[in-house]
């Protein structure tokens, strides 16, 4: 099987999801009383952007407050009323009845994901608001879809398509609250697809495919800061690309030049200063170990590399501020996002080549080498500098440091061919559809080699990041311990099979092999069977003593072919 082409893949999603019901959770709308308030030396540090007229709604005078879902729809229509390259699509429904909104620039004048992916132009995506409580990403995505449409960005859609999110979870932006409706971490979901937000995200890059994808955020300022360190942050941006296992090299490189390396440049050009993305634990107030962005395969910046994207995170600082240097803020986004389209615009055909390279590597790359299943980040030491919260002076800080840049293997296995699964596992089925990755499914029975992971032990625990939390809803998941076996397994008619020689390959790994937080055997999406052990008393001749023996362990419905073999396959749609 071959699919290296950019195609389009049609995907029935497992469930309809305005059919869902989802337990809500509190939400509160912004409370400027709640705001932290710099000291007047500080807020002198931050002076706004000099001869810069964004035109955002929540630049409107007197506002005191941000754009409301209602008024980013009018804003976004108005745009495409009077742009001959913005086509406006609502790719699906937030959990409280919130359009989710792409806004979608081409020099075609069209919207369609087939005309797009043959128009012989990469496609650079944007993404804001996947936190709602992080709005000068979102105004800036207003303000560079402005910009486009009223053609102030150059011949760049003579080169690029670009798609614009500006608001990933308007539940969470209208109320101003973090996390989705029902209390999940939008960006902790690009895996599991558990909630509409993440699954109309994923429906993008099945069907436009992205070669660039920008996630823009805000990060915290004070809290946290200033208990541990007396102070508070200084960054105006702080930046991260993928970072999680089994990326190709290739693609490794192309995101650290000409992309970090232009945005970084565009920083320092415009007076911002800059960092790569830290944060630090939330819980342990005496936990000061800084950590970059994390390695798992959950957040949208690891998934979209995972997806063979040019991938980025971009945090300006912001959280807890606020309106407070709000036309900074936007500002700072803005420009990275006009940097990342005129950087792809610049390496149009690179960006193409490379692409089609890459998706080639990893489908021959099936049954060859080996993959990291489980890693760790790497322990440095680094020196940042911060503001102390009283008087305003800059400080130095020597920091203990997590680096996601080497990432440390702790569990490694062979590449398989092709994982296999039994006929009772039709929800992992639909949930690896649902991310665009290729099943098929067997229709003669016969008897192949394959490896068995043996279930050894399991644990109920709670899913962690960096901060040390989540998001409000959905941590549980079962940490498992496995054992992989040889065995002959007979196949019947019904067993489901999921190669390795397609382009989604790494990101089935991430779903299938068990042993990360994210995989689908940790949260359930795959059937998880207990352990179970007895004590047998056994007698010699010589004496009676008391020996522990292990019943024969479980075995997970998920299989490992690592050789090839001549299989019976008709694809699952």
């Amino acid at each position: 099987m071959k699919c290296f082409s950019r195609t389009v893949v049609s995907v029935l999603l497992p469930c309809v999801l305005s059919g869902l019901v989802f337990p809500s959770v509190s939400l509160a709308k912004y409370d400027p009383t709640k705001d932290y308030q710099e000291i007047p030396a500080i807020v002198k540090q931050f002076p706004a952007p000099s001869l810069i007229e964004l035109g955002t709604p929540a630049f409107d005078k007197d506002k005191t407050d941000f754009t409301s879902q209602q008024e980013m729809e009018k804003f976004i229509n108005d745009l495409s009323k009077t742009s001959g390259t913005l086509r406006v699509k609502q790719i699906g429904l937030s959990q409280q009845g919130k359009s989710i909104s792409l806004l979608v620039f081409s020099g075609s004048q069209t919207a369609s994901p087939e005309v797009l992916l043959k128009n012989g132009k990469p496609t650079v995506l944007i993404i804001a608001l996947q936190h709602g409580n992080e709005p000068a990403p979102g105004e800036a995505a207003l303000a560079y879809a402005k910009s486009l449409a009223e053609g102030k960005e150059g011949d760049v859609l003579t080169r690029v398509n670009v798609l614009i999110m500006p608001r990933a979870n308007p539940d969470g932006a209208e109320s101003f609250s973090r996390d989705l409706a029902n209390g999940i971490n939008l960006n902790r979901d690009h895996l599991l697809l558990s909630t509409p937000e993440s699954r109309a995200i994923a429906q993008v890059f099945i069907q436009y495919q992205p070669d660039v994808v920008l996630d823009s955020h805000e990060y915290s300022v004070a809290g946290r800061w200033v208990e541990k360190f007396g102070a508070v942050q200084r960054y105006d941006a702080m930046l991260q690309q993928a970072t999680t296992n089994n990326l190709p090299a290739r693609l490794t490189k192309m995101m650290d030049k000409p992309f970090r390396e232009g945005i970084v440049s565009t920083f320092e050009t415009n007076g911002l200063s800059h960092s790569w993305y830290y944060t630090t634990d939330k819980l342990d107030k005496q936990d000061k170990t800084l950590s970059m962005g994390g390695i798992e395969a959950d957040t949208l910046r690891n998934i979209a590399g995972l997806r063979n994207s040019v991938s980025f995170l971009l945090e300006n600082r912001g959280v807890g501020l606020g309106k407070a240097h709000f036309a900074r803020r936007v500002y700072t986004q803005f420009l990275a996002m006009q940097t990342m389209v005129k950087v792809s615009a610049k390496n149009s055909a690179d960006l193409l080549n490379n692409g089609q390279e890459i998706r080639h590597d990893i489908a021959t790359q099936a049954g060859q080498g080996a993959i990291v299943v489980k890693g760790e980040m790497t322990p440095e030491k680094r020196t940042i500098s911060m503001i102390d919260a009283k008087t305003a002076d800059g400080i130095k800080v020597n920091a203990d440091w997590r680096s996601a840049l080497s990432i440390m293997p702790v569990i490694t296995r062979t590449r398989p061919y092709a994982y296999l699964l039994a006929p009772t596992e039709k929800k992992a089925v639909q949930n690896l559809q649902a991310l665009g990755i290729e099943v098929y499914q067997i229709v003669q029975p016969q008897k192949v080699k394959v490896q068995q992971y043996t279930l050894a032990d399991r644990n109920e625990s709670t899913k962690k990041d960096v901060t040390g939390s989540i998001g409000q809803k959905g941590n549980q998941m079962i940490q498992v311990t496995t054992r992989i076996d040889d065995r002959e397994l007979d196949l019947s008619a019904g067993y489901y099979y999921i190669p390795l020689n397609q382009p989604l390959a790494n990101l089935a790994i991430a779903a299938l092999e068990p042993e990360t937080q994210s995989s689908f055997v940790a949260n359930g999406i795959i059937s998880l069977p207990k352990v179970k052990t007895e004590k047998k008393k056994a007698k010699t001749k010589a004496k009676t003593q008391a020996t522990n023996a292990e019943v024969a362990l479980p075995v997970l419905p998920l299989y490992r072919l690592t050789e090839r073999a001549d299989i019976s396959l008709v694809l699952v749609e």
